[in-house]
């Protein structure tokens, strides 16, 4: 693999120390030219009752990349694609738009274990393992490296930090400091 564009598909909500943690270190792999955080207005397998407004989100990580940009040696970049594409959003359908808008470039997938330990339950999940590359790193509670055998995916043994957009907003939703945990 030389020349990747890695997307990183999320609702980011909020971005967090984590996040920047794997996308900084997918940053030194030697292949990969870009890092491109791909914004999910909504997660179709996920309730959307406790996202932010998407527009709030867009313009943190815009905030993130502008920061990641100094710590990182590739390119860093967003998209919000997804919020002109036609619901249900589909992480399949989303990788077909890009290949049509970006035929010269070269597409892989980052994502978590917890995520290749559902991709039988994506839209054309299998298709997705099998017309790209996927990189997979390391979730608290799943076996990352048997996932990634069973797939063919390829495994990235990223850091691990114990946070998550769902504890940071429990913590503020009970007038708790997390600050310390966002990015």
């Amino acid at each position: 693999m030389n020349n990747i564009t890695l997307l990183y598909f999320g609702s980011f909500n909020p971005f967090h120390i984590g996040h920047a943690a794997i996308a900084k270190f997918v940053a030194e792999l030697p292949w990969v030219d870009e890092l491109c955080f791909v914004l999910s207005p909504k997660n179709p397998l996920k309730e959307s009752n406790c996202l932010q407004d998407a527009t709030m989100r867009w313009n943190d990580l815009q905030r993130v990349v502008e920061k990641l940009q100094k710590e990182t040696p590739i390119k860093i970049s967003a998209t919000d694609i997804e919020f002109n594409l036609q619901p249900p959003l589909y992480t399949y359908n989303t990788l077909e738009r890009l290949k049509e808008l970006f035929p010269d470039k070269k597409f892989a997938l980052l994502m978590g274990g917890d995520n290749i330990a559902i991709i039988e339950k994506w839209y054309k999940g299998l298709e997705i393992v099998e017309k790209y590359p996927v990189l997979v790193y390391p979730r608290k509670g799943f076996d990352t490296e048997a996932l990634c055998k069973k797939y063919g995916a390829i495994f990235v043994d990223a850091p691990q930090i114990d946070v998550s957009s769902t504890q940071i907003r429990n913590l503020e939703n009970e007038g708790k400091d997390a600050s310390h945990l966002r990015y």
